[in-house]
Parts: C-alpha cells; sequence; structure tokens
C-alpha cells in the first residue's frame, strides 16, 4: 500500500505580534526564547544562519555558556511543536534554514506592485494593492528581536515602506478622483508626521482638487515656515515647483496715509 504525504502548509507573521499558523491553525509557542529562534530564522528569509549569528540574535547581552548546546535543545523543541513541518527546519553546513512564507515579504510585494501601478495610471489597482498591504500591519515588525544592525535595518525598511504606502495610496485616491477622502487622511498624516515632505504635497494637492488654492497655498507656506524654523531648511523641488504653480502668496494692503488737517 503506497502512503501519500501531504504538505503542510506554513506562514509566519512578523509585522506586529509574531504568529505561526500550520495549516491555517494558529500554533502556539511558548516562551521567549523559542519565539525569539523562530524570528531569528524568519529575519534570514531562507538562507542558513550560522551559530554564531544565531546566538546573537538569541542571547543580545552575551551567550551563556552553553550556548551551542542551548541552541540545539531549542531546535529541537521548534521541530516538535511544528511536527511534521518540522522537517523544514534543516540544518546544513553553512546553519540551519527556515524557510516559509511572510507576511512580510507579501507586504513588501504588495507596496512594490502598488506604486508600480500607480506610475502606469492604475489608479484602482494602485489602491488595491496598497490597501491590502496596509491591512497586513499589525505593529512594529520583529517585536521580538532585539536591535542589532540586521534586525534594525529589516524593521527600518519595512517601516519606510509603510510610511510610503499610508502616502501613497492618497496619491492614488487623488488620481482616481476621491480627493475629500484623501484630504481627511492627509490631514491626519501631516499631523502625525511633519517633517514628510510628501504628505505635505499631497494635502496641498487635495486642497487644489477640492477648489481650495488658498488653502493649498497656506499649507505650502506653513511647512515652509516648519522646515526653516525646526531645520534650517527649505523645501524639495517638488514642493518648490508646487509653490510656483500657486503663485506669489497674496499682499496685504497697505494701510492708507492719514488725511491732512489743516488747523
Amino acid at each position: 500500500m503506497t502512503t501519500v504525504s501531504v504538505e503542510q502548509r506554513l506562514s509566519c507573521r512578523v509585522i506586529g505580534p509574531l504568529e505561526l499558523e500550520v495549516d491555517g491553525a494558529a500554533l502556539a509557542l511558548n516562551g521567549v526564547q523559542a519565539r525569539r529562534l523562530l524570528a531569528a530564522l524568519v529575519l534570514a528569509e531562507g538562507r542558513p544562519v550560522s551559530d554564531p549569528e544565531l546566538a546573537d540574535l538569541m542571547w543580545p547581552n552575551g551567550w551563556p555558556e552553553n550556548a551551542r548546546k542551548a541552541l540545539r535543545v531549542l531546535v529541537w523543541r521548534l521541530r516538535t511543536a511544528l511536527g511534521a513541518a518540522g522537517e523544514r527546519l534543516e540544518r546544513t553546513p553553512s546553519g540551519y534554514c527556515f524557510a516559509v512564507p511572510t507576511d512580510h515579504q507579501q507586504f513588501a510585494d504588495l507596496v512594490a506592485s502598488g506604486l508600480y501601478r500607480l506610475s502606469i495610471r492604475d489608479a484602482i489597482g494602485a489602491i488595491q494593492d496598497l490597501e491590502a498591504a496596509l491591512e497586513l500591519w499589525r505593529g512594529e515588525p520583529w517585536q521580538d528581536l532585539a536591535g542589532s544592525p540586521a534586525v534594525v535595518g529589516a524593521r527600518t525598511r519595512l517601516v519606510e515602506l509603510h510610511e510610503l504606502a499610508l502616502e501613497e495610496v492618497e496619491a492614488a485616491r487623488l488620481a482616481f478622483g476621491n480627493p475629500w477622502v484623501a484630504l481627511r487622511s492627509l490631514t491626519r498624516l501631516v499631523a502625525d508626521s511633519p517633517y514628510r515632505e510628501r504628505r505635505w504635497e499631497l494635502l496641498a494637492l487635495a486642497y487644489l482638487e477640492t477648489g481650495q488654492p488658498e488653502r493649498a497655498a497656506a499649507e505650502l507656506r506653513r511647512f515652509r515656515a516648519l522646515l526653516a524654523d525646526q531645520l534650517g531648511l527649505d523645501p524639495g523641488p517638488a514642493l518648490v515647483a508646487l509653490e510656483r504653480r500657486l503663485g506669489p502668496p497674496p499682499q496685504a494692503p497697505r494701510p492708507r496715509p492719514a488725511a491732512w488737517r489743516w488747523r
């Protein structure tokens, strides 16, 4: 009798609290070290991770005396918790390797697709992809890992992609003809991150699209003053071009000279 092996479906979420699913069911991982080991393996995106590299991520404040033995025990426990899917956690000559689809890979792909669609003027497709990406965001990525250079780099990249997605989905809404919806979101986004120039540019464009050019110009003047006062900088080329498009600020009326009275 022939035995048919059915491969289990694995997925891992690292944007926000760490979660691992096997065939759609959440797998409980008990203990800080077990979660840290899984996060460290997933961070490598399928490439082998050497024992010293893993140990640095597992014990950022210094290795224990029996670090290699403790690492082998933790790997064995993770394999056991994975059940049949534990076969995917492989030991290679270069280190441990665990290839699993993750939300951060899906997130980056969706943001890239959304930006491409926006560049070819497919506003509807861009909105769909960017909104799908934003739905995956549940909080700071890689929460179980300390701030090593590799972790900081991966986390910073995802955070920047998130900020970019927040902005460009509003650009897509403007392109689609939804300026009032974009205006509400952009007002909040500017308040949340007042030094991101793209947000002010889109906010001014949203005011223009809603028939409020004076308010658009006023917002650009406000950003220029903020940059000058806080950072000693001027706006970039995109905002300068938009300022020119809106024209010079209105001049205050000159006071009328007082009338002479003969006595």
